[in-house]
């Protein structure tokens, strides 16, 4: 849990430089980031707490590309009874297996994402959860089949090119490992908090700090976990989430998702089983520009037709962080009770076991 922090909370210009040096390097010690960005170290770590502490900016882990292939991902959108909609959020909000809920406009207020190990498990959610829940009167799921990018590769851009040049590059090319349960431990660790030392990652696992340094540079190195540091929207400059479905040909659809995910204001590209087989959500400066996002999209892609849109209102969950109306981080859901794609829950792995 977070400190409260009045909603004015103000981020400065060197505060969003920290966050995109952040976001490309999550875990590079402050003397790096210092360096990079003309600071003093005491200065930068201070200047972190302080948004850390608020809720404004945090730094979280995901599983990486090398470890898709073992979950699925469905994106659901639910149609709820008038005066219910508190009571079926405040339920979503709970579930383990769901790390994102928006309120988003349109006949069907709540997007619920779930990631869970395969399409019957899909099917479990749908007829064990939503079936069963008082106030859900219609949903509609659709599986993302391939992934063109997500959130973790989004970036504020604030950095000029000197500057960004300071930094580290991004990690290497996946290869085979197995991965075990001290491996699933430091995923949990590093998902409270993703710049938790090496000493104390390997207080939290039994292990040593060299031992722990190494296993953490080789899940990111071999893109099994990818580090990505959060900000609340308000703050960033880009306060406006568009959520578009859309129809691409098959012939051209592969082109234009990464196209798509290329693109400045995308945050997630990815392609679904339906017959609106692409979803983009991005993030605006305005309103109006979610109407010239869709022209200039249109123009590049005269093969494109946008089937249906909405704008969220509410980021609810993130990553499994709840937040608030502006974006802030106000509750980290316990790591024990998430079941992470590809990693099993403590529960889990003991019903496993037996």
């Amino acid at each position: 849990m977070v400190t409260a922090a009045p909603p004015d909370s103000v981020i400065d210009e060197v505060d969003l430089e920290l966050i995109n040096a952040l976001q490309v390097t999550p875990r590079g010690s402050w003397a790096v980031l210092g360096r990079a960005l003309d600071l003093d170290p005491a200065t930068a770590a201070r200047r972190w707490r302080r948004l850390t502490e608020t809720g404004l900016a945090w730094v979280t882990c995901t599983i990486g590309p090398a470890r898709h292939h073992e979950f699925c991902m469905a994106y659901i959108r639910v149609s709820v009874a008038p005066g219910s909609f508190d009571s079926v959020a405040a339920t979503l909000l709970e579930e383990d297996s769901a790390p994102y809920l928006h309120h988003v406009t349109g006949p069907s207020p709540l997007l619920v994402v779930i990631a869970v190990r395969n399409p019957a498990a899909v099917s479990a959610f749908l007829r064990d959860v939503l079936d069963r829940l008082p106030g859900v009167t219609s949903y509609q799921a659709e599986i993302r089949t391939v992934g063109y990018s997500e959130p973790s590769r989004w970036r504020l851009d604030s950095l000029d090119p000197v500057r960004r040049g300071r930094l580290p590059p991004p990690a290497g090319e996946s290869r085979g490992f197995t991965v075990d349960e001290t491996d699933r431990a430091l995923y949990r660790l590093l998902h409270i908090d993703g710049r938790t030392s090496f000493a104390d990652l390997a207080a939290g696992t039994g292990i040593s700090q060299a031992t722990a340094r190494r296993r953490v540079n080789r899940l990111l190195d071999t893109r099994h976990l990818r580090m990505r540091c959060d900000m609340a929207q308000s703050v960033s400059g880009w306060p406006i989430t568009g959520v578009l479905w859309v129809h691409v040909p098959a012939s051209s659809l592969d082109t234009v998702a990464r196209a798509l995910g290329n693109r400045a204001e995308v945050r997630l590209s990815c392609t679904l089983s339906g017959s609106a087989n692409l979803l983009v959500m991005v993030w605006l400066r305005t309103l109006e520009g979610l109407t010239e996002f869709e022209r200039v999209v249109g123009e590049l892609h005269p093969g494109l037709t946008i089937v249906d849109r909405s704008v969220c209102l509410h980021t609810m969950k993130q990553m499994w962080r709840q937040l608030d109306s502006t974006g802030r981080v106000v509750r980290v859901f316990d790591p024990n009770r998430i079941s992470f794609p590809g990693v099993p829950s403590p529960a889990e792995e003991e019903g496993l076991r037996s």
